[in-house]
């Protein structure tokens, strides 16, 4: 019987392993340097600029804020063990990047990954991107010396096609395809203010769900699908020369980007691969195009196709046919008729708009446009197709009522229109965010009920069928409530956010804010005579008469006062004023600007005015709060353990002192009058306010934005009321007072 060697001590062991790795280090060294071959390296940066290189001799290392580690990086985003590097057997060239179960992860883009081959050029970083002590690792491994010779033994365009080619292999090894990545499976979750509320239920409950073959699916569906996106998706090898020479010939001789070429594979690489990116450039496409070939290289058509009826994003929290099959329908994807199949197709480029539910009108000519492709290229007879266009699309009466039992579905509609500014289009329709607001859902239906009751009581009376109503948080921005129109089912325009009309007197604050700020008294009178400026005529005062002080002129709303001060004080200064309080509509230098003639939304209108009720201090205008990563959480059932892709109180855009506050006291002091004693004083509540009427031409719109001035209430609200075909009303801004006194009498006793 042998005897076994006696055992190292814990010290030995660390002394033994440090003299092999250096033993390791140098032999490997030493035959480099003979060879001529450059070293493997791993080039670490850190935020604050300090860079580092490591030399990868060996074939494992260890990567991690310890100094146990092979690689000890001393930065709090490293974990103490944060991943190991193992070499690639199969392609000796390459290393094996394994997370170690750290806690920032590691992430190529905003991809979070476990485990990935790194090849020379490829980078990742040790936590997300976004993080300001983030860590930069590249990989530096260039090819061999024969290589270079071969590319710089290439002259003329023999050359250029040589580094192309180069340039495309390493492309082609930065995004392995192998196994498909899940795409997000969660819809987009947007809750009120208190944090727990959804205001879109329709998200709630949808499960996700996939058919295993795509012969699971209708026959109708794939075919439409083709016919709709990529009717030569079955001949090309994932990029389409056809397409893209037509795309080139039209984006040529059009103004603007019309047609991208992007086939099924493409719009599937885009979609799954967070690397491919999602900005408008030539170097995206180039990756798009490349990962489309690699798909088409690993897997069938049929698979690629599958998966893209399985993950497309269909809206409504729908991710794949079958998704949006039940959920429109009622049925599975695999019982769709012709009918319902081109539906949903139809609902692909845009399913906030095109759905059946929102625009029955628009999802029917849809669906008749793609059946008629469908005929053209022979995949239905044209009596099966007229069978289907003379169909109605019968949508399942749960959706119906899933998208009615919306919470302010002009304010979610809006959600997703600034969740597309902060995000870009394409990463905010993957869906899986969580987006927090502020909407006071009880000041929501207070709105929508003061809106409606004064339409109800005098709208067809004094001729107005439209209306709109915003109230903001002052001190911060915050949108509270958002009425967008008297019914959203018959309508989806935002009136708040997407009419341009005229503000009328409502504007005039911004004449006056400039006057006082260039020191103008607000006690020096004007003169009530009528005016002749830039060829253009003008009545005098319509309520006044002799010379009055800016007080009045505001008060009783006398345009004649406002023509003059914005003499004194310059058209240019007025302009300065109305686009430092949040302006952004074009505005045209004219007389006929100071009474309001230049469009605005109201929005832009009501946060201008937030900012005179904040001292001076402008807050963006804004729905999210903050966005969340659905996909990126350290405990599903803790919201706030995901990961933060965007918060409103970080952005430093969102935030400026614009104005005094002596002249912002001035103002409010002005609105009050105008409130107590001129012509809004069917705004007055017991509260006390402070706002502006305002009337355009022929009584088409009617307005108020007020607020109340006191220490206890932020409420700024803007109403507006009228025809969004700009006819005559026979109603006044005292209509548009009236529905705001009622609305902020609850608002400020809640």
């Amino acid at each position: 019987m042998t005897s076994k060697p006696p055992s190292k001590s814990p010290i030995s062991r660390v002394v033994t392993q440090a003299v092999q790795t250096i033993q390791a280090k140098v032999n490997f060294n030493a035959a480099n340097f003979r060879s001529g071959k450059p070293i493997p390296e791993l080039k670490i940066k850190e935020a604050n600029g300090k860079e580092q290189s490591f030399p990868l001799v060996g074939d494992r290392y260890t990567v991690g804020r310890s100094s146990r580690c092979d690689i000890s990086i001393r930065n709090p985003v490293v974990s103490q063990t944060h991943l190991t590097l193992k070499r690639n057997r199969k392609q000796p060239r390459s290393f094996i990047v394994q997370d170690e179960k750290s806690t920032n992860g590691i992430y190529r883009g905003q991809r979070r990954l476990k485990t990935f081959s790194l090849f020379h050029g490829e980078s990742f970083t040790l936590g997300p991107p976004e993080l300001a002590a983030v860590v930069n690792v590249q990989y530096y491994n260039p090819p061999p010396l024969w290589l270079y010779l071969i590319r710089y033994s290439l002259y003329g365009m023999g050359g250029m096609l040589g580094l192309f080619l180069l340039l495309l292999g390493i492309e082609w090894f930065k995004v392995p395809v192998y196994p498909i990545p899940r795409e997000s499976t969660l819809p987009i979750v947007v809750y009120a203010d208190d944090g727990e509320t959804p205001i879109n239920p329709t998200a709630q409950d949808n499960t996700h769900r996939e058919l295993k073959k795509l012969s699971d699916f209708s026959p109708y569906l794939p075919d439409a699908l083709v016919a709709s996106e990529d009717s030569r998706f079955y001949w090309h090898f994932g990029v389409d020369p056809i397409g893209i020479s037509r795309a080139v010939v039209i984006n040529l001789t059009s103004a603007e980007l019309r047609q991208g070429a992007s086939t099924l594979t493409q719009q599937l690489a885009r979609s799954l691969f967070p690397e491919v990116g999602r900005e408008n450039t030539a170097g995206r496409k180039l990756r798009e195009m490349l990962v489309a070939l690699k798909l088409e290289t690993f897997y069938s058509k049929d698979f690629i196709l599958k998966t893209y009826l399985n993950r497309v994003y269909l809206g409504i929290g729908s991710y794949g046919f079958e998704d949006a099959a039940q959920f429109y329908f009622a049925k599975s994807a695999a019982d769709l008729n012709l009918s319902e199949a081109a539906t949903l197709v139809a609902i692909l480029p845009a399913p906030n708009l095109y759905n059946p539910v929102k625009d029955y009108d628009t999802a029917v000519a849809l669906r008749n446009r793609i059946i008629d492709r469908m005929v053209k290229l022979g995949m239905v007879s044209p009596e099966e197709a007229d069978r289907a266009r003379r169909s109605r699309i019968e949508v399942s009466p749960n959706a119906s009522a899933s998208f009615s039992s919306t919470v302010a579905p002009y304010f979610y509609s809006y959600v997703l229109d600034e969740l597309q500014e902060l995000l870009g289009s394409d990463v905010a329709q993957e869906g899986n965010f969580i987006v927090e607001t502020a909407l006071d859902p009880q000041l929501q239906q207070q709105a929508e009920d003061s809106l409606a009751s004064s339409l109800d009581s005098d709208g067809d009376r004094l001729g107005y069928s439209q209306g709109a109503v915003v109230t903001l948080d002052s001190s911060n921005g915050n949108i509270l409530a958002l009425v967008g129109g008297v019914n959203y089912e018959q309508s989806q325009f935002n009136r708040v956010v997407q009419a341009k009309r005229q503000p009328g007197s409502t504007f005039k604050i911004f004449a006056y804010g400039a006057a006082i700020e260039a020191g103008i008294d607000p006690d020096t009178e004007y003169s009530c005579a009528p005016l002749s400026w830039q060829g253009q005529q003008y009545r005098g005062c319509e309520r006044s008469s002799g010379n009055i002080d800016m007080y009045r002129g505001l008060a009783q709303s006398e345009n004649v006062t406002t023509l003059r001060v914005a003499q004194d004080v310059g058209l240019n200064k007025v302009i300065d004023v109305a686009q430092r309080l949040g302006i952004s509509s074009s505005l045209i230098e004219a007389p006929g600007l100071v009474i309001g003639q230049s469009e605005t939304t109201v929005l832009e209108m009501t946060g201008a005015y937030a900012t005179v009720a904040n001292d001076g201090i402008w807050n963006k205008p804004h729905a999210i709060n903050r966005v969340l990563d659905g996909s990126d959480c350290k405990n599903s059932s803790d919201r706030n353990t995901c990961r933060v892709i965007y918060t409103f109180d970080d952005d430093e855009a969102t935030y400026r002192d614009v104005i005094e506050p002596e002249v912002t006291d001035e103002l409010t002091d002005m609105l009050r009058l105008a409130v107590e004693e001129g012509t809004g004083k069917a705004a007055n509540i017991d509260q006390g306010a402070a706002g502006k009427t305002g009337t355009t031409d022929n009584n088409i719109d009617l307005w108020f934005i007020g607020y109340v001035p006191t220490a206890d209430y932020n409420y700024v609200t803007g109403v507006w009321l009228g025809n969004d075909d700009n006819s005559p009303t026979r109603g006044s801004s005292y209509q548009a007072a009236n529905l705001w006194a009622r609305y902020m009498k609850q608002a400020v006793s809640n």
